[in-house]
């Protein structure tokens, strides 16, 4: 694990932008058709990242031990999170879309 989240430019076969992590990625999902892309994490915490510019806009946090699996609702407004804590958490994440 090499703890980065590398987004392509496909049409350009160039890395857009690498989004740092302090730990490993485990999972990620994009938040519908938008630029945005959340990350599981092994320290817990759900990031959300401008797929475009690279930058961190929100950490979620809940979890004390590592991101399995995210999912987005079918209307697009909440993110689930499963970790292997044995916890689910739900996240509004309307802002996004």
């Amino acid at each position: 694990m090499d703890q980065k989240l590398i987004v392509w430019d496909l049409q350009h076969s160039l890395p857009r932008c690498t989004c740092e992590h302090e730990e490993g990625v485990a999972c990620l999902s994009w938040l519908g058709s938008s630029k945005y892309v959340a990350t599981g994490c092994v320290d817990g915490k759900v990031r959300v990242w401008d797929s475009l510019s690279g930058d961190c806009v929100r950490i979620y946090s809940g979890h004390s031990d590592a991101i399995q699996s995210l999912a987005v609702s079918a209307n697009g407004d909440f993110l689930v999170s499963v970790s292997i804590d044995g916890t689910a958490r739900v996240f509004e994440i309307a802002e996004f879309q």
